[in-house]
């Protein structure tokens, strides 16, 4: 039986309108529309040029489909001129990667999940008591954020899309009985810092802001206040910047707390570390050497790779994993599936201590493995 929901995801998913599509297959706009609505089947021919114009394979059509991510729902970091079409299709990617992580899930025991949500918390307050609940150290940078985040639960998605005016976008989405899952979902193409400071921005979403169904610009500027008390506590700042503060002074810091200048340059001025008029003044220095745009390669942060996925995987299907089975498991392409296993870090076992925090470390569920 053909699925109509799973036309519209794909179609959606490669940003094109029922019109668009029904030009590529030589169909009429409502000839599309009434295949999503379930109201016809189409036929093998047509179910076949819908495949090669979604690149997705004919299988895929007769599947169930999975968790849906309503746009309305989601915390989107996003730029202002961002649109519906690539909102869309940022959720429509992300439900797909979802649903190989949940079949991969079939597998092994979850990670419990220890992020709390503190709705009525100031957020410099609710970032410091979230890395007390992740167990992070009060006033030390954190290293790896987004395995610290998986360690605990957190789902991150890690989307093969290069959307210029999408960032990141968070949600707690339905879980077994009434529990939720933590998700956050992380464009590719972006530096390591902007990425990092995306990153703690939703997690200040998911802890301030899940009960919320709409998102105001008070609660993105909460959210950044989160991630600034987050990757750069208050009471360490202050005692690393001190006058005269200038970009030189800043750029080393800048590896080691892994954010941007310009957030050491905000984050003086947010402490009163620094005057308006100074604060002014580094930016229009920043301007000059072209630096909001791009910094300094040699003080580059390292871009990182969420890792749950690829273990999950290895775990499922051994190593090498079997890309070919879990396309076939998944109803995609291999070229799909090879995408999205290109945003995770997979690392080798024989190459990390056997009590290394960098391997997320499941319980295997033996009766359910290949």
């Amino acid at each position: 039986m053909f699925n109509g929901d799973r036309l519209r995801q794909a179609r959606e998913l490669r940003l094109l309108t029922q019109s668009d599509l029904a030009r590529r297959v030589r169909k009429s706009q409502a000839a599309i529309a009434n295949i999503e609505g379930c109201f016809n089947l189409p036929s093998p021919e047509l179910v076949a040029a819908l495949a090669a114009h979604t690149r997705f394979p004919a299988s895929f059509f007769s599947s169930e489909k999975g968790l849906e991510f309503p746009m309305e729902s989601l915390m989107f970091r996003s730029r202002s001129a961002t649109t519906r079409r690539e909102a869309i299709a940022a959720c429509r990617y992300a439900e797909i990667v979802y649903e190989v992580i949940a079949l991969l899930a079939r597998f092994v025991t979850p990670v419990p999940i220890r992020l709390a949500r503190l709705p009525r918390t100031p957020a410099a307050i609710a970032a410091q008591q979230t890395r007390r609940i992740l167990n992070i150290s009060p006033d030390e940078p954190v290293e790896h954020l987004i395995h610290e985040l998986e360690k605990s639960g957190v789902i991150v998605l890690a989307l093969p899309l290069d959307l210029k005016r999408i960032d990141a976008f968070s949600s707690w989405v339905p879980g077994t009985g009434a529990s939720q899952i933590p998700v956050v979902a992380v464009c590719s193409g972006r530096p390591g810092d902007r990425l990092r400071w995306n990153v703690a921005h939703e997690l200040g979403h998911l802890v301030l802001h899940g009960h919320l169904k709409h998102l105001r610009k008070e609660q993105h500027q909460e959210a950044d206040q989160f991630a600034a008390e987050f990757l750069l506590p208050e009471k360490s700042i202050r005692t690393e910047i001190f006058g005269p503060v200038t970009l030189s002074s800043l750029a080393p810091l800048k590896p080691r707390w892994m954010v941007s200048i310009q957030s050491l340059v905000y984050r003086a001025h947010d402490l009163s570390l620094i005057s308006r008029r100074q604060y002014a003044y580094l930016f229009e220095q920043l301007s000059a050497r072209g630096w909001r745009l791009k910094e300094p390669p040699n003080l580059d942060v390292e871009m990182e790779k969420p890792r749950l996925l690829s273990k999950m995987a290895e775990v499922a299907f051994g190593m090498p994993v079997d890309i070919g089975r879990i396309a076939a498991e998944a109803k995609l392409s291999t070229q799909m599936v090879e995408e999205i296993l290109s945003g995770y870090e997979v690392i080798e076992q024989q190459q990390m201590p056997i009590f290394s925090d960098k391997v997320i470390r499941f319980s295997v569920k033996n009766n359910n493995l290949p």
